[in-house]
């Protein structure tokens, strides 16, 4: 009789550590879903182009996207902006043979590594066009300006920081880039 009880409590022990692998397996699963959570940051990472002339400022544009950091000491997946129009370009010596569109615009594209020391590095790509002289356009003409650049950078968080000066190469324009980024509380 003891044997059978001491039979019975082994078989009970037995099965009652099977049926605890499972749970104990899903909180070392929930665990670790917690401890990915928590490193995932989020950025907001602002960028700001100013367009000077003989050193004035003429115009700016800010343009802003949020990026994800899923694990850190990894670089983020490449993230993209893209603002524009299509404008309409005719095609030959005479307006009849048709039209071509061109895409003018901006175009950014970027990618963060969080670095935790107070800084991200950064790795944008970035261009613009624009459509000039409203009466070449007009006649089907426009003048094209173009300027871009490629940046690998660490920037400070928190702190507007200019990654590319760019001159253009048709007049005393001036392209100022600077980009701000920002870690987003979780």
């Amino acid at each position: 009789m003891r044997k059978k009880i001491g039979t019975t409590v082994a078989l009970a022990l037995f099965l009652t550590g099977v049926a605890v692998l499972p749970l104990s397996a899903a909180q070392d699963a929930a665990k670790e879903s917690e401890s990915l959570a928590k490193s995932s940051d989020s950025y907001r990472v602002e960028f700001t182009i100013d367009e000077q002339d003989n050193g004035k400022k003429i115009n700016s544009r800010s343009y802003s996207l949020l990026v994800r950091s899923e694990t850190s000491g990894k670089w983020t997946d490449m993230k993209r902006l893209r603002v524009g129009s299509n404008v309409p370009v005719a095609v030959g010596a005479n307006s009849t043979n048709g039209l071509q569109y061109m895409d003018i615009g901006m175009n950014i594209d970027c990618r963060l590594l969080p670095l935790g020391n107070g800084k991200v590095a950064i790795d944008t790509n970035w261009e613009y066009s624009s459509a000039e002289n409203a009466q070449e356009r007009e006649m089907g003409h426009p003048v094209i300006r173009h300027v871009s650049s490629s940046v690998d950078a660490d920037v400070p968080l928190n702190k507007p920081t200019v990654v590319a000066e760019v001159d253009d190469v048709a007049s005393t324009h001036r392209f100022v880039f600077e980009v701000k980024i920002t870690k987003i509380a979780p």
